[in-house]
């Protein structure tokens, strides 16, 4: 199969895992028990709309698979772990009117289980801003992470299938340590969203790592836009701008083993080095730079006013 038609049936299977993704919570959480949170109550809690529980942690004591967790506005000064297949959401689409802040500086902020859901907040002020679990499946939608000690959302491994994605949806992820997303090995959908002004790079992915990432901002990070490394990975990108970061707008490592990154209707421009940079790790990472595959035509890129240049040769990373 050549590139230009692996690029489109990769295309055309994540188009469809993410349409799977965005219905499935729908149909499991749409006949669950609803929970209700008020930093305001008083009295009786019970978790009823009249009778909330005051704090989001004590909802989800009596969350079981399927509850929904509605938090009307206001700061909650607190660390949550989200259980299995339960959705913590907002009760307003202006995620800034629920802050969830972390009250133990040294720990996530919020750690999402297996099913877990997060919309319609804002988390700041922990060690990450969420921490997402080993083989966990996740979805989090119009949140705003910032202002953590280190990354603004931190993914461990997990297997490369529908079932164990993390989709992460017209997210912000601003002003954090270290990186905005950092992933280990697992499948990854970004899109919608704008990562900005982080300590590190905006996004850093592992080795083996499976992605779409589409329409996204990536600006202003202290290190590079996206770190990729093609060693076992297949990640496609679509529709990016990625501007003004002080390191690469795209830094592509290889160490040797065969992998695959797209880049298709970038824009990535004013960065303080290259625009993409290839990066050999190792002798053998010298030959497997050819899988990195760029837009042509109408899906070409605009890559222009790096400081080091638009697109590297081979750089020798070792």
């Amino acid at each position: 199969m050549n590139k230009h038609s692996f690029w489109l049936s990769r295309e055309a299977f994540m188009a469809f895992a993410l349409v799977v993704l965005i219905a499935v919570p729908v149909i499991v959480l749409g006949g669950g028990k609803v929970i209700y949170v008020d930093e305001d109550a008083s009295g009786t809690e019970d978790g009823s709309s009249d009778h909330p529980y005051k704090t989001i942690s004590r909802a989800l004591k009596h969350a079981k698979d399927g509850t929904e967790v509605r938090v009307r506005s206001g700061e909650y000064k607190e660390n949550i772990t989200i259980p299995k297949e339960v959705k913590v959401v907002g009760n307003s689409k202006d995620n800034g009117k629920v802050v969830i802040k972390a009250d133990h500086r040294d720990e996530a902020v919020v750690t999402m289980k297996d099913d877990a859901e997060l919309f319609h907040v804002t988390v700041k002020n922990g060690k990450h801003g969420i921490r997402v679990e080993s083989d966990a499946e996740v979805h989090i939608y119009d949140v705003h992470i910032k202002d953590n000690k280190k990354d603004g959302i931190s993914l461990r491994s997990a297997p490369r299938n529908k079932k164990h994605q993390a989709l992460i949806d017209d997210v912000k992820i601003t002003g954090n340590g270290r990186s905005g997303i950092y992933s280990e090995k697992r499948k990854v959908i970004l899109i919608n969203s704008e990562i900005s002004r982080n300590g590190s790079d905006g996004i850093d992915f592992d080795p083996g790592t499976e992605a779409w990432v589409e329409k996204n901002k990536i600006n202003d990070n202290r290190g590079s836009g996206a770190v990729f490394t093609l060693d076992g990975s297949a990640i496609w990108t679509k529709s990016n701008s990625i501007r003004n970061n002080k390191r690469e707008g795209i830094e592509i490592n290889g160490y040797g083993t065969r992998g695959d990154v797209g880049i298709k209707k970038a824009t990535i421009i004013g960065n303080g080095n290259y625009g993409v940079a290839k990066v050999a790790r190792t002798t053998a990472g010298l030959q497997n730079m050819a899988n990195i595959i760029f837009g042509t035509e109408v899906n070409a890129n605009r890559i222009e006013g790096n400081r080091a240049g638009n697109i590297s040769g081979v750089l020798r990373g070792f």
